[in-house]
């Protein structure tokens, strides 16, 4: 892999790309967990090109896209925080997705577009920055905990007919 690393924020243009590196991120990670046609409708009306047009068209959302060479290699995603979770009278800001192909994982995409989501919420004035995580996904999060985000709740997230146990976890960023 090129580690000629270079981030820029998404625009319209890149919805495409975008719902590749969702589809195909999620699928190699979480793909052999789920009954075939559950992993197809989650990615088909996750993933879309018309729900990533429809983000970079939401001005609360902001992606920020992590290419290696010409490449897309990753993306982060934040916006108004949409977890059953009760974020009180404080401005909160939901991390939704911090996607890095399999292939680019292990050289700091990652933390770094971390580290860009949660000066992006400061900037924008949340208190606290949400996310929701498999609670099997120890790497995700034992990243998050070191970044400071603690667990908070839990609620079910829904990949087709199969459920799954998530965590919330959260961030106070004053």
């Amino acid at each position: 892999m090129d580690r000629d690393l270079t981030f820029r924020d998404a625009q319209a243009k890149d919805a495409a790309g975008l719902a590749e590196i969702g589809r195909e991120t999620f699928a190699e990670t979480f793909g052999d967990l789920y009954p075939p046609g559950d992993l197809r409708q989650f990615l088909d009306d996750t993933y879309s090109i018309d729900k990533m047009e429809a983000d970079l068209n939401d001005p609360e959302v902001e992606v920020r896209i992590a290419y290696s060479g010409k490449k897309m290699l990753a993306y982060c995603k934040i916006g108004p925080c949409k977890l059953p979770v009760d974020t009180g009278p404080e401005p909160a800001l939901e991390l939704h997705r911090v996607y890095v192909y399999q292939h680019g994982q292990g050289v700091g995409v990652g933390r770094i577009l971390l580290a860009w989501a949660i000066e992006r919420a400061r900037q924008r004035g949340a208190k606290n920055l949400y996310l929701g995580v498999w609670e099997s996904n120890e790497r995700a999060i034992a990243l998050y905990e070191g970044r400071g985000f603690e667990k908070v709740g839990g609620y079910k997230f829904k990949v087709g007919d199969t459920l799954d146990d998530e965590y919330i976890m959260r961030l106070r960023l004053a």
